[in-house]
């Protein structure tokens, strides 16, 4: 009966994401996992997306803001991680000054092709503990990425700037491509 009970355990703890922390910040695991809603982004450059139709593949979900100065050394690692194809990387601007404010940041960072959309009533994320609309998505700082395996669920969350590109992140971004 123990060996079962042990075996059993090792085998709920290989379920888990792997552990990853960049510079202050730490993984943090969502239990239970909840399943991404279905929600529609509108494009920085008026492409519109629906969440859900990306089911079946790893996500990484940042949010960020042009007033972060954060945001400004993340998003160049995450445009990066976007070309390379492990993952399907989406941006999401919660800047309330408008598409044009957004425009001007994205093209100062020299982007070469990752996703921007644009959340500026913030029925996607809160950055209001309250949520007053409601919002899956709650801030916590920012920027703010959340991992979305390709089983559709939400693992996790990873609070400021991650470096996405360095070997200690392959385990976890492996992790949401084989769940």
């Amino acid at each position: 009966m123990p060996y079962l009970l042990t075996r059993n355990s090792a085998l709920a703890a290989s379920a888990d994401p792997p552990s990853f922390q960049s510079g202050r910040f730490q993984f943090t695991l969502l239990s239970p996992a909840q399943e991404l809603p279905s929600l529609r982004l509108f494009g920085l450059r008026g492409r519109p997306i629906n969440l859900a139709d990306l089911r079946g593949k790893p996500i990484l979900l940042n949010f960020w803001a042009s007033w972060c100065a954060a945001c400004r050394t993340e998003l160049p690692v995450l445009d990066r991680l976007h070309q390379r194809g492990d993952v399907e990387v989406v941006t999401v601007a919660l800047d309330r000054g408008g598409r044009e404010v957004v425009s001007r940041f994205v093209d100062g960072l020299k982007l070469k092709g990752l996703p921007i959309y644009l959340d500026p009533n913030g029925y996607v994320a809160s950055l209001d503990r309250d949520n007053p609309r409601n919002a899956p998505f709650l801030v916590y700082g920012m920027p703010i990425t959340y991992l979305v395996a390709r089983s559709g669920r939400i693992v996790g969350y990873m609070p400021g700037a991650a470096d996405w590109l360095a070997p200690e992140a392959q385990p976890l971004i492996d992790h949401l491509r084989n769940s």
